[in-house]
């Protein structure tokens, strides 16, 4: 059964989180001091936890080896070995471990649905202390259910947002930056014909992350890949959408092969001054500070058809823990322990720059520079629907197939299609 969900309580995210500022979160905050004790009912048992978390950034590895270390310090009767994984490979990798008979203690993705379907993990409940669990962020954790309950923890979220390059924008002669479709042809004519050497627009729909590319472009059409309790990914708005972006192909103002290219090749390519414009999230400030980039980057809505409504992308990753004998009280040891708020907010920090997921973290947040504008972009979000337990196997085929659809959208949007309806 799919959760559905409260647009309401999305629109009061931006507004929860920037009340935070204000001291809205102080209970919240006092809950979760920066006391790094944590508490579980019961003596935890010898346990050998095997923790598997997503490759954010590179600092992942390093920042959950002192993670762990400090933890076995604390609770020296459990062996915490965590291993970081890369997007790519990650939710494979989970996938083979559960079939194989190997799941994880607790893991990290932003898929979780099926496994919970399968009756494999805790609830929420179970796995953090109720202080822990009081301090997230309500919308979030609402988005963390399957049938109904929670059976994952929120760890972080992101929106997204056009990047555009200032100088770029001004050597072609555009003042603004374009908010539709037609808007964003004309400034596209603009920068091939006044800026030699630069792709206007960077479209990655390679593997690495074509399902959020297909949605952002969609969802600017009035499109979703679940809509009205029904898959709707072969949709008129969807089969237009990616009409529309072969006609960007076609017309040379995109990156070439963009059905192949990856999200990490088109953002090398923006911090070397060669694309003008690309949908980037949160977290992207610091991927352009890490390259060294010297690119002077503003940000914008994405731009949407005449006629519809810009949205942004919330992205949602989570938390959870599997079910194995005698294992409960030290997951719930060592979630507890990420959540105390110097440990959490150097998960931030490593990740490389998100939203946060906790309350009390979002006080901070809310009044960044860097963080604050996509908060105010969550109230037009849209969401995977993570709650759906075949929603795992539907982003795969999304990120193998979809860049096809270039050249025959209604057919290969409808081979995805059919592949969500069998279930």
């Amino acid at each position: 059964m799919r959760l559905k969900r409260s647009l309401a309580g999305i629109a009061a995210l931006a507004v929860l989180l920037a009340a935070c500022s204000s001291g809205a979160s102080d209970e919240a905050a006092e809950e979760t001091s920066t006391d790094t004790s944590t508490e579980v009912a019961g003596e935890i048992p010898a346990t050998d936890l095997y923790i598997v978390m997503a490759q954010y950034t590179d600092a992942m590895q390093p920042y959950f080896d002192d993670l762990a270390a400090r933890f076995m310090e604390q609770y020296p009767q459990v062996n915490a070995e965590v291993e970081v994984v890369n997007w790519e490979q990650l939710n494979d990798k989970l996938a083979t471990l559960v079939a194989t008979g190997q799941a994880p203690d607790i893991a990290n993705s932003n898929v979780f649905a099926n496994f919970a379907a399968d009756g494999l993990l805790y609830p929420a409940e179970d796995i953090v202390s109720p202080e822990v669990l009081a301090d997230i962020v309500p919308a979030f954790l609402d988005n963390s259910k399957y049938d109904g309950v929670a059976y994952a923890v929120p760890d972080l979220a992101s929106a997204r947002a056009m990047f555009y390059n200032k100088e770029i924008f001004e050597q072609a002669g555009i003042t603004t930056p374009p908010t539709t479709w037609s808007e964003l042809e004309t400034a596209a004519a603009a920068i091939k014909a006044n800026v030699p050497g630069v792709f206007p627009y960077g479209i990655p729909l390679g593997p690495e992350e074509a399902q959020a590319e297909f949605m952002i472009w969609g969802g600017g059409n009035g499109g979703n890949v679940y809509q009205d309790g029904a898959w709707a990914i072969n949709s008129a708005e969807n089969v237009e959408t990616m009409e529309f972006l072969k006609k960007m192909v076609d017309a040379g103002y995109t990156q070439p092969n963009p059905a192949t290219t990856n999200r990490t090749e088109v953002f090398q390519l923006f911090g070397e001054g060669k694309i003008a414009m690309v949908n980037g999230s949160v977290f992207f400030p610091s991927v352009l500070a890490d390259q060294g980039s010297t690119v002077e980057f503003g940000t914008g809505a994405f731009p949407h058809n005449d006629g519809k409504s810009s949205i942004t992308l919330g992205v949602q990753d989570y938390f959870f823990g599997f079910k194995k004998e005698g294992n409960q009280a030290a997951v719930k040891a060592f979630m507890d322990f990420i959540y105390v708020p110097d440990n959490y907010l150097g998960f931030l920090e490593a990740a490389g720059g998100f939203i946060p997921a906790t309350v009390s973290a979002g006080a901070q947040a809310a009044n960044d520079p860097a963080i604050g504008p996509f908060i105010d972009l969550l109230p037009g979000a849209i969401f995977y629907p993570g709650d759906l337990a075949n929603w795992p196997a539907v982003q795969t085929e999304l990120q193998q197939k979809v860049g096809l659809a270039l050249n025959d959208a209604p057919g290969v949007l409808g081979q995805i299609q059919a592949l969500a309806e069998q279930g």
